[in-house]
């Protein structure tokens, strides 16, 4: 049996910046946890929505990585913040994705945006602006986590785990179907969920990829996404 294969969706960024020149990025640490765990990596460059169903064929599993932010005129809403970063071709191809991948059956696990945008395609939405919720330092932690118990993620991490935060928004209504098993203690933001049916869903809100090296609940979270999720 080969290895099994980890699609993760990629960004697209300009670097350097105003030079005109766009490359697909993602952070390299996703895809050294998943090779560490003994999957394979794939990194899906930004395309259109007509491609989704080629590229989760090739794949296994699905990982929505982190970036923008998802635009609001997709969960009915007007942009009440001044920011230009948004980038409606990505959510649009995202949420192709991730459309092909539940009419397959296929595991999606998502990051930050990623699990927001999920969020948001499952008939969920968003909150615009969140404030003490992006640490300083780009290594570390800021806060516990408050674990729902006989969950996934009671599962994978202790009640009071140590997590990051890298977010400017956050999710206001959950999405039908899905149930919050990770709370920011401090004001019940959520930081976890997973899929109430038989299909295979996990959002995490922080980043676990800038904490797997160090942490041995975030390589956990890996080997299950790899080998058992």
């Amino acid at each position: 049996m080969g290895k099994i294969i980890i699609g993760i969706s990629g960004n697209e960024q300009e670097f350097p910046t105003k030079s005109g020149r766009t490359y697909v990025t993602v952070a390299r640490e996703l895809a050294d946890g998943i090779r560490q765990a003994g999957g394979l990596p794939l990194v899906i460059p930004m395309g259109t929505p007509d491609l989704a169903k080629e590229y989760v064929d090739m794949i296994d599993k699905l990982v929505l990585s982190g970036g923008q932010h998802v635009n609001p005129s997709l969960y009915g809403q007007e942009k009440e913040i001044e920011s230009d970063d948004y980038l409606l071709e990505r959510d649009e191809f995202e949420l192709a994705l991730i459309r092909e991948a539940l009419r397959q059956g296929k595991p999606i696990f998502a990051v930050c945006r990623g699990m927001q945008l999920l969020n948001v395609a499952l008939g969920g939405s968003l909150e615009q602006e969140v404030s003490d919720h992006w640490q300083e330092e780009l290594l570390g932690t800021s806060h516990g986590l408050k674990v729902r118990p006989q969950s996934q993620v009671s599962r994978l991490f202790a009640q009071g785990s140590q997590i990051n935060s890298f977010h400017r928004q956050r999710i206001k209504d959950l999405a039908p179907g899905l149930i919050a098993t990770g709370l920011d203690p401090r004001d019940n933001t959520i930081e976890a969920f997973e899929s109430q049916g038989n299909q295979a869903i996990l959002g995490l809100q922080w980043h676990p990829e800038f904490l797997f090296r160090e942490c041995k609940h975030h390589q956990g979270l890996f080997h299950y996404l790899v080998n058992q999720f």
